[in-house]
């Protein structure tokens, strides 16, 4: 059975898990706990040398990097397909993915540092300000790829999967808001509904946890 050692909340394990929900793979959830270094432990370096979320496991192949991982599911699995036919709309599924991965997390990680990483009272609001602006950036470019579509690519594919698992933690977490991209929202919410996104959402006491692991981080920053 395949294996992928996960943090439930990290939006690239979640991309994988879509995937794997949505094209219903069997597979066992090996929880790696970030806040006690796991990533970083040796035996973990050696799936993982760079030290990061997620690993899939396939028998003897060890693969990281949530993009590539979910290409190879697409061609091992490649059905119900999550890359459009057409390679133009191949194409632009693809770049949706690069550019979720390329210029959503980047801004998005800053300010997780500021908001969450540092003592209360002493974030960077002027960073904040930056990278908020940043990616209302790319909900503009979202919105303006809505036009005429109901997906991304024209169908739902794994262009969509990134962006759909991480803007709606990035409104209740970061504060960042939708209001003003309509097609973004009535996009969110067609994602959102479908079984399998909704069974990859981290657990209530998952996220009781978290939200408790990181307040003893703030306080002790």
């Amino acid at each position: 059975m395949i294996k992928l050692y996960e943090f439930p909340l990290s939006p690239f394990c979640r991309k994988v898990k879509v995937v794997l929900y949505e094209k219903n793979i069997p597979f066992e959830s090996v929880f790696v706990d970030l806040f006690k270094g796991a990533t970083k432990a040796e035996e973990y370096l050696e799936l993982n040398p760079f030290g990061r979320v997620p690993v899939l496991i396939d028998g003897e192949t060890v693969l990281y990097e949530s993009t590539v991982i979910n290409e190879y599911l697409e061609e091992k699995f490649p059905n119900p397909p999550l890359l459009p036919k057409d390679p133009v709309k191949r194409a632009k599924a693809r770049m949706m993915d690069e550019a979720f991965d390329n210029y959503f997390m980047g801004p998005l990680g800053a300010i997780f540092t500021e908001k969450f990483m540092k003592p209360a009272g002493q974030a960077n609001e002027a960073v904040i300000r930056e990278n908020t602006a940043k990616l209302d950036g790319v909900l503009r470019v979202l919105e303006k790829e809505l036009e005429g579509k109901d997906y991304l690519a024209g169908e739902f594919s794994l262009g969509d999967i990134g962006f759909a698992v991480q803007l709606p933690r990035a409104e209740s977490m970061f504060g960042l808001k939708l209001d003003g991209y309509p097609r973004v929202q009535a996009w969110l919410k067609r994602i959102t509904s479908r079984p399998a996104y909704q069974k990859s959402e981290p657990s209530a006491e998952f996220m009781k946890g978290f939200q408790e692991a990181m307040a003893k981080m703030r306080g002790s920053a």
